[in-house]
């Protein structure tokens, strides 16, 4: 977009916007030529009232400052209607409003059915009142502004649920961009051009018309079946699973009516817990049951949620770059915007439970330490190792542990003292553990430093990767495949092919590389994912964000910034 202001939601900018307009007052003969203009002292008595008496959400403060700069600049004349009739750009507008639905808004929030009504007011041969021309215009500024600025940019703020997306914040000119609008011969193109860039986010986007759809005209079927229903097992209920895995796209169209759970049915069942983060072995149980009978309202629900999370990140990520989902205990590798990731692998995340959950930001790669030493959190020292310490000294030598001055590679070593240990609960000392195929990390850490001291890295312990839900860690990340990682990450450093990379996994000694271009890693939430096949992933609502999500959506303008 051209010349940028700070957009709607961040209050900060807002607040010393609203100052500077406070104390710039309008010249005392443009106050008399509003005062004479009936329009005019209608439009600007408006938007400083702050409220719209016939807009489902009236309150507009978050959005009053940038409606002052729109009209100012107009010296107060209406941006949509000319002479009392609506300019042809107002119909591109309106039928924008009106497939609000297809980028997973309520066209309600928006105005859309009231708006459109109300242009019938300012048709060829009418004679509108300047209070009703006042009032349509301003609230069709609103609108436009609401729209838009929810599709650039979300409607929450990210960092008003904790999200730590350390990006720099997207820039928006309402005033300009509504201008732009009212003067294009295109405007639909404008609001096109205002939706992510992301190949992820134009397949979920896809999936929400696909679910819309099916929430529609899809029956309402419920399937009651026995715990651990299993193939070769028969039930009344078993025909209204096949009628459901077809209308879901788990299982080709079929004509079977039989009460018998066959191999064709178990087929589509595996396809079904594949897509919704299950053991796909087959077998109906507890999980499998709750995810068939979860409500299509809700699942369009989660996709509304994921395209909001997605319009958070930037409007374009050029290069390369790692995107961990964090629900579906998945990390992919795209390069330049590419349809496919090039490189996709399972992780563990931090356990679902206070203080363990691995937060949602980004960060950018710098260096990848291989044979690393895990310098072990204080709060993991204190609370976990300590006590064992203190049990038997001997834990240190058989874990590979060392008391230390600091972090620093050539830090003294301490002996295991009673009151070096109890400096370690203090903090004094630090605890770390020394590289080797014990080592906490594995063989190789991804680092992109960051204030959660949060990374990628290895694990000796690869059988945790076998199950479907993976949230083990303290917080960091661990990773099934850290040598393909490692080669996907160096690809373009140069010198480092894969048998350069294994060498140095089993060699013995520590070696850090320098990244000649940062790497961006993106810490992402989203129970919903879909991919250029049209397949859709749900996955459990992990940490609870997205009720927390949820709530806030629905308490309407304004939202909170």
């Amino acid at each position: 977009m051209t010349a940028r202001l700070s957009t709607t939601w961040h209050l900060r900018w807002l607040s010393a916007l609203i100052v500077s307009l406070f104390f710039t007052h309008i010249p005392a003969h443009a106050d008399d030529a509003i005062a004479g203009d009936p329009l005019a002292a209608s439009l600007q008595a408006l938007v400083k009232e702050g409220v719209h008496p016939k807009l489902r959400w009236g309150k507009f403060t978050d959005y009053q400052p940038a409606l002052e700069q729109l009209y100012q600049q107009s010296a107060y004349h209406p941006i949509w209607t000319r002479d009392g009739q609506a300019i042809p750009q107002v119909a591109s507008v309106l039928t924008a409003l009106d497939g609000a639905r297809a980028q997973g808004f309520d066209p309600a929030d928006y105005d859309a059915e009231t708006l459109r009504h109300w242009a019938h007011d300012f048709a060829p041969d009418t004679k509108p009142h300047p209070q009703n021309v006042a009032s349509f215009d301003v609230a069709l500024s609103l609108s436009v502004m609401r729209y838009a600025s929810n599709l650039y940019l979300g409607r929450i703020n990210p960092r008003h649920v904790n999200f730590g997306l350390d990006i720099e914040p997207k820039k928006q000119d309402l005033p300009a961009l509504i201008k732009r609008i009212a003067d294009s011969s295109s405007p639909e193109e404008i609001f096109s051009g205002l939706e992510p860039k992301l190949k992820l986010y134009e397949h979920l986007k896809a999936a929400l018309s696909h679910y819309q759809t099916l929430a529609k005209n899809a029956p309402n079927i419920q399937i009651n079946l026995p715990a651990k229903f299993k193939p070769g097992d028969r039930h009344p209920d078993v025909p209204a699973l096949r009628r459901l895995l077809v209308l879901l796209g788990d299982l080709p169209e079929s004509k079977h009516t039989s009460e018998t759970y066959d191999a064709e049915l178990a087929e589509g069942v595996k396809r079904f817990q594949l897509r919704h983060g299950l053991g796909a072995d087959g077998v109906i149980g507890k999980g499998t049951l709750a995810q068939l009978n979860f409500p299509l309202s809700e699942r369009l629900q989660q996709i509304q949620l994921g395209l909001e999370r997605l319009r958070w990140l930037p409007e374009r990520i050029d290069g390369r770059y790692l995107i961990v989902n964090i629900p579906s205990f998945q990390l992919f590798g795209f390069n330049h915007n590419h349809d496919k990731p090039d490189i996709e692998m399972n992780v563990i995340v931090g356990e679902a439970i206070d203080g363990r959950n691995t937060p949602v930001f980004h960060a950018d790669m710098t260096y990848v330490n291989f044979r690393p030493y895990w310098n072990v959190p204080y709060k993991i020292t204190a609370k976990e190792f300590v006590p064992q310490i203190l049990r038997n000294p001997g834990y240190l030598g058989r874990n590979n542990l060392e008391i230390v001055a600091n972090f620093a590679p050539n830090s003294p070593v301490y002996e295991p003292s009673l009151g070096n240990v109890e400096m370690l609960s203090t903090g004094a000392l630090k605890l770390r553990q020394k590289p080797g195929p014990k080592n906490a990390l594995g063989l190789v850490k991804f680092a992109f430093p960051n204030n959660n001291n949060v990374y990628l890295h290895s694990t000796p312990t690869q059988g945790l990767f076998k199950k479907a839900r993976r949230d083990f860690s303290h917080g960091c990340i661990r990773v099934e495949n850290p040598q393909g990682l490692a080669d996907w990450v160096l690809r373009e450093q140069g010198e480092w092919p894969m048998e350069r990379i294994e060498e140095t996994m089993k060699g013995d000694k520590t070696k850090t590389v320098t990244l000649k271009t940062a790497l961006p890693v993106y810490i992402f939430y989203s129970t919903v994912l879909a991919d250029e096949s049209g397949r859709v992933m749900f996955f459990d609502d992990l940490y609870g964000h997205d009720r927390i999500l949820q709530d806030l959506l629905a308490k309407g303008f304004p939202y909170p910034a």
